[in-house]
């Protein structure tokens, strides 16, 4: 079923009889976000119990919601998908599973950049959905995933069909580093390589 299916079957189990299943989540579109700089669309936020987590996208949902909406779901298009991994975004910051909820300030954004360089210095690396001037400041760049020594996943990778097939073709037989805070809670939840140095709580 896939790694935001399996994150999903993780947060019912861990939530189950807390009482967080029966609180509203509120999905709502922040148009005064700046995301993450390897991620472009718009702010989705989730917010739950005082806490707010972000997931970029091309697709925002607005809606109040509750964490059992996911529970089962098939999950079977990008806007379901990208509404699931902001849910499991605030509930894994409200449960204190990951720390990340929202994006750095965009004073942090060299600093971060210059970091994953010297992260990915030597290896070839092929981007999925990051943005072009972003990715093209990272070194070696290959549009041929077959060729990558990595493969860099933002968000809006995560929810496509192209970049759940480049998870399943190649998890396990290359490194793939999440990047951005809309990746925080499943990886989190699924004990994924994970970059966000600067993201906020």
């Amino acid at each position: 079923m896939g790694i935001i299916h399996d994150a999903v079957k993780k947060i019912e189990e861990i939530a189950k009889n807390t009482g967080c299943e029966d609180g509203n989540i509120v999905l709502r579109v922040n148009p005064d976000c700046i995301p993450c700089q390897y991620e472009k669309g718009a702010c989705m936020e989730a917010a739950f119990g005082g806490r707010v987590a972000e997931f970029v996208t091309r697709d925002p949902l607005r809606a109040t919601t509750r964490m059992g909406f996911m529970f089962g779901a098939t999950l079977d298009s990008v806007p379901k998908r990208a509404a699931a991994c902001a849910i499991l975004n605030v509930m894994t910051g409200f449960l204190c599973i990951s720390r990340v909820t929202k994006a750095c300030p965009r004073e942090c954004h060299t600093a971060c950049l210059a970091h994953l360089k010297r992260e990915l210095a030597g290896k070839s690396v092929f981007c999925q959905e990051v943005p072009g001037h972003v990715a093209e400041k990272l070194g070696q760049v290959t549009t041929n995933p077959d060729q990558a020594d990595v493969l860099l996943i933002n968000g809006a990778a995560l929810v496509s069909d192209q970049g759940l097939a480049l998870i399943e073709t190649y998890g396990g037989s290359k490194r793939i580093l999440f990047v951005s805070p809309s990746n925080a809670g499943v990886a989190s939840l699924q004990d994924l390589e994970y970059w966000c140095p600067y993201g906020r709580a």
